[in-house]
């Protein structure tokens, strides 16, 4: 099976590199008696060939030729840079005569529809699913819930995503990884026990006995109040529930009761997990919550999550600013009380489970047999079941059969579901049991290319358009919904997919666009990759880590479901915070650590659009300090479309001091010195000056603190250092003063921002690198998204595009 995968991979992969030359070829004629390419001269030549020509080729690059080069990939490249160059200002250099806005408008629109036709018609886009794709498509194929990602290598990333073609790529070793993550999700379906009757388990915290221990022994200054457990810190101890445990696996309904002791003006808050009680385990994030109430009438937090035998729900606090005892001495320690916690279930007592029944089929002559009687911590000889049919082969094709077209997102014919139930027959027919040659016939669709694959047709059908439009939005298969659609022929239609897209957006399913898409686009999943310092930022906490990733979500979704124009991004007069965040930003009137709420902005507020955000501005520090270099090239790639090219080799780092001795502005003046650094950092450099007004965690600052040199501030374990700079200077001559200005210098670029947030998109939609060619295309779609250049509507034109439905 593996080696019939790798061949036909191969195979396709050779009728897409003949299909790309075809269409170069194809190209050069179309091209050649253009009269676009002898205008497209005429500009270099007026305006770059005296320094890029047959004579003189500085930085060794050389455009008297570029127009009459061989097409490709690499031509558009060249193309690309020239383009960039131009458009942004950078070239022709100070001094030199420049074209005027409207000679830079038609030479970059004249150049993006070259392009187009020099590449010809598009490869076809072949992927495999990304690892959360997998994950995700798997559970809801087959109604389950069991971790998959982490069984998985980490997908390669192009053009800032994890889901586009070429990043992803198969190999026998990660085909042996697929199989085993396809026995785990087969083995999930499948319920061995049968559940115990609902019970509800209740702990009082103050009767079990670590509890007490700890109150006793005052560990982590702990104490009990009113038959509560208060504990002050998220650390040692944990607050013991065993009473309340799970004793065996299922779906349960948690509640947890607590209440805010000593609160002064803060507002006490929870974070809940779902997990193991010891060990590396990974824990499920439930929520951050509000403790409000007293110790007689607690709040009772009331959650649903599958959990397994011994799960313990972890309730740690979650107080800023903490009371510490050698400074606080005028207010009582705050701390969160915990009454009693308990849990109700197996909620799920379907035996067959609805698993079982969804794949097997919840037909009569299907039953769970038991096999062997097994001894659990709370239960002896328990019996332990197989699934067993009365009707094996009839049962075993029927269930290989039912599950192919669901799996493969289309309809399979008998031709192409012989092989599955085949090898699955041919298990049963070498004695394995009814179970065992239904997990081969399982397993190996869940490994096949055509479930592995998405755009692996190679005409676009409205099947592969069904897969496209729920990968987009839902990173999984197309739910019942848009298979009828698909099997009707409707959408190719492109006002059916808007019809659609506007249905999925409001699912709740989105979250995993609104996760996936911010998560890479603005680098969110870095977030927890540095710990700030604990001398230089003493203030920050993991409330206000978790607040960071509420607002820029919460933002992100009501541009969506208001349609709120794209530039709200570079710039708007409201955010999302709740009261951690607020007091980090220094806006008052907010309350409550568990909902954000939209917050109109003081009109004196640097805050305002994701630069601003803290979650960026953390991603973009290194959790010590920030580079000037570092945040600049996030804002050329992320929200201007012009990443910087690498670092020429040899030439070393530029790291901040943050002993205070020299400032990032007086360092990177002299690695400008550089000549072959200089081209780039004029580039670079200008955004990230901007965003020296923000600290490491997105607090903002007018000087930077310092662990050696500077002013002592009282008891605080840092030093006021110098003043911060962030004047500069952008590659086209325009200036700036502070953060404000360079802001306003962004909105000035409404077209350049507007583009490149939507080549954000259209790759995270298609799974396609874009380049120069795709220009017109990403054109068309944000002229599509209106004057408001509104996020939804530009998501709405993605879906209705042509280059959606490209192959």
């Amino acid at each position: 099976m593996m080696t019939t995968m790798n061949i036909r991979i191969i195979c396709r992969r050779s009728i897409i590199a003949l299909a790309v030359v075809c269409g170069s070829q194809v190209a050069v004629s179309a091209v050649a008696d253009d009269g676009t390419a002898k205008r497209l001269a005429a500009f270099l030549d007026q305006h770059c060939t005296a320094c890029h020509g047959a004579d003189t080729q500085e930085a060794d690059v050389r455009l008297d030729r570029l127009t009459a080069a061989d097409s490709g990939s690499e031509t558009i490249r060249q193309w690309t840079q020239v383009v960039d160059a131009i458009e942004s200002g950078e070239m022709p250099p100070e001094g030199e005569d420049r074209p005027d806005a409207a000679a830079v408008k038609r030479f970059v629109s004249e150049a993006g529809r070259f392009a187009e036709r020099m590449r010809g018609e598009q490869p076809l886009a072949l992927r495999r699913m990304n690892r959360r794709e997998y994950q995700n498509t798997v559970h809801d194929l087959l109604g389950i819930d069991v971790p998959l990602m982490d069984l998985l290598p980490e997908d390669g990333s192009l053009q800032g995503f994890d889901n586009v073609a070429d990043g992803l790529s198969i190999s026998s070793v990660l085909m042996e990884q697929y199989l085993a993550a396809a026995a785990v999700a087969f083995e999930a379906t499948i319920r061995r026990v049968q559940p115990l009757p609902v019970a509800t388990r209740r702990a009082y915290l103050m009767q079990v006995k670590e509890n007490i221990d700890s109150v006793d022994k005052k560990k982590g200054g702990t104490v009990a109040v009113d038959e509560s457990f208060v504990k002050f810190t998220p650390g040692w101890p944990p607050a013991r529930i065993d009473p309340a445990h799970p004793i065996e696996d299922g779906l349960y309904r948690c509640r947890v009761a607590v209440w805010p002791h000593d609160p002064g003006e803060r507002t006490l808050s929870v974070a809940l997990y779902v997990g193991s009680l010891f060990g590396p385990d990974a824990h499920r994030f439930i929520g951050i919550f509000d403790a409000t109430g007293s110790s007689q009438q607690p709040r009772v937090i009331e959650f649903t999550v599958p959990m397994q035998q011994g799960d313990t729900i972890h309730i740690v606090p979650r107080i800023w600013p903490e009371h510490v005892t050698w400074r606080d001495k005028h207010e009582p320690r705050p701390g969160v009380g915990i009454a009693w916690v308990e849990t109700d279930g197996p909620l799920d007592q379907a035996f067959p489970s609805l698993a079982t029944q969804r794949l097997f089929g919840d037909v009569d002559h299907i039953r769970m047999e038991p096999e062997r009687t097994i001894s659990m911590r709370h239960r002896k000889r328990v019996p332990w079941h197989r699934v067993e049919s009365e009707r094996p082969r009839e049962d075993v094709a029927r269930i290989v059969r039912d599950l192919l077209p669901r799996a493969f997102r289309r309809p399979v014919d008998d031709a192409k579901a012989e092989p599955f139930v085949q090898l699955a027959l041919d298990r049963l027919d070498a004695g394995r049991s009814f179970e065992q040659a239904v997990r081969a016939g399982v397993t190996a669709v869940l490994c096949a290319p055509q479930f592995l694959l998405l755009n692996s047709q190679p005409t676009v059908d409205d099947f592969t358009i069904a897969s496209r439009l729920s990968y987009f939005l839902w990173s999984s298969q197309p739910d019942p919904q848009l298979i009828d659609l698909a099997a009707a022929g409707k959408l190719k239609d492109p006002a059916i997919r808007r019809a659609q897209v506007l249905r999925m957006l409001a699912d709740p399913k989105r979250e995993r666009f609104v996760e996936n898409f911010l998560g890479q686009w603005l680098d969110l999943r870095e977030i927890g990759f540095t710990t700030p310092d604990k001398k230089l930022y003493p203030e920050f906490d993991p409330l206000l880590q978790e607040a960071m990733l509420g607002e820029t979500r919460s933002f992100f979704e009501h541009l969506i479901d208001e349609d709120g124009s794209v530039l709200n991004f570079i710039d708007s007069d409201f955010t999302f915070l709740n009261e951690r965040l607020a007091k980090h930003y220094g806006i008052a009137g907010v309350r409550g650590n568990e909902l954000f709420r939209k917050v109109a902005l003081p009109g004196d507020s640097l805050r305002g659009g994701v630069l601003t955000h803290a979650s960026v501005l953390k991603v973009t520090a290194n959790g010590t300090t920030t580079s000037p270099i570092q945040r600049g090239n996030w804002v050329l790639d992320n929200l201007l479309g012009r990443p910087a090219p690498p670092p020429p080799p040899g030439v070393p780092a530029v790291e901040p001091d943050v002993r205070g001795a020299t400032t990032i502005r007086e360092q990177l003046d002299k690695h400008r010195e550089i000549d072959s650094c200089n081209v780039c950092h004029r580039r670079i450099d200008p955004p990230g000056f901007a965003l020296e007004a923000f600290d490491a965690i997105g607090g903002q600052r007018q000087w930077y603190r310092s662990i050696g040199d500077g002013e002592k501030l009282g008891r605080l374990p840092y030093r006021k250092g110098p003043d911060v700079e962030t004047a500069s200077r952008l590659a086209d001559g325009r200036s700036f003063a502070d953060f404000g200005g360079y802001r306003q210098r962004l909105l000035e670029d409404r077209d350049q921002v507007a583009r490149a947030i939507a080549t954000k998109l259209i790759v995270y939609a298609t799974g396609r690198p874009l380049s120069l060619a795709d220009r017109p295309a990403i054109d068309r779609i944000v002229a599509a998204s209106g004057e408001n250049l509104g996020l939804r509507s530009m998501i709405l034109a993605i879906a209705s595009s042509d280059v959606f439905i490209e192959p």
